[in-house]
């Protein structure tokens, strides 16, 4: 029940209603991101928002950055096709990497109080491989099965650039990362999907364990992302 626009929902310690409120909307005079939105919007369900700051932050890869793009928990394939079209209006040819269980969610455990596995299966291989051939995104490797368990061994270039990582799960949040930090150059860019989120704490809470790592930057947009910048070498502390 709400009323007056306060809710009375109870949230567990660290949530709630937030009262942050701004009405800067960029994404709704860049008309270039707007005609690639709309190609993809209905294969995500990423919002608006973060697909902008996906848009954003793959327009600032730096040329000469070696590494591919790739993105872990595709679904449709709605935000991996949005990086692929801001690759290709850049003429960044770099390979992007698509990969999914295309089973749904892997990896739930105790650390998610929301997923049990499986959620999100309403996708398949080929609906997605063909959406990104009549998109004509160039360059496009699409793996299927658990990331990186299953399938890393088929990125096809050694470095990793840009990561979004959108998995919903603790453990496979942080398989996914270890297994990308491992492999990104200094100035590289992970985000994480579904930080902040009720249902989401796993992915929150293993954001947080980086904080003390010295080699990189955490940012919490608590716009559903948060952002990670790789600012040196230095290894990850255990």
């Amino acid at each position: 029940m709400e009323e007056r626009g306060v809710s009375t929902r109870i949230y567990p310690p660290g949530y709630g209603h937030s009262p942050i409120q701004s009405d800067y909307r960029p994404w709704e005079a860049d008309l270039s991101f707007l005609a690639s939105w709309k190609k993809v919007r209905d294969r995500t369900m990423v919002d608006c928002a973060r697909l902008y700051e996906l848009w954003e932050l793959a327009g600032q890869i730096p040329p000469d950055l070696p590494g591919a793009v790739l993105e872990v928990g595709a679904w449709r394939g709605g935000s991996a096709a949005l990086l692929g079209l801001r690759l290709r209006e850049l003429g960044d040819y770099r390979p992007l990497v698509v990969a999914d269980t295309f089973e749904g969610v892997a990896k739930a455990g105790e650390k998610d109080p929301y997923y049990r596995g499986g959620e999100h299966a309403d996708t398949s291989l080929d609906s997605l491989v063909s959406f990104m051939e009549d998109l004509a995104i160039p360059d496009v490797t699409v793996l299927a099965g658990v990331f990186p368990d299953e399938t890393a061994h088929r990125v096809p270039v050694a470095d990793i650039a840009f990561c979004h990582i959108d998995v919903d799960v603790y453990q496979s949040a942080r398989d996914v990362f270890e297994w990308t930090w491992r492999r990104m150059p200094v100035g590289g860019i992970v985000v994480f999907d579904d930080y902040g989120f009720l249902g989401c704490e796993g992915v929150t809470r293993y954001v947080h364990t980086l904080r003390d790592n010295h080699d990189l930057v955490v940012t919490a947009n608590l716009n559903g992302h948060a952002v990670v910048v790789k600012t040196s070498e230095r290894r990850r502390e255990s």
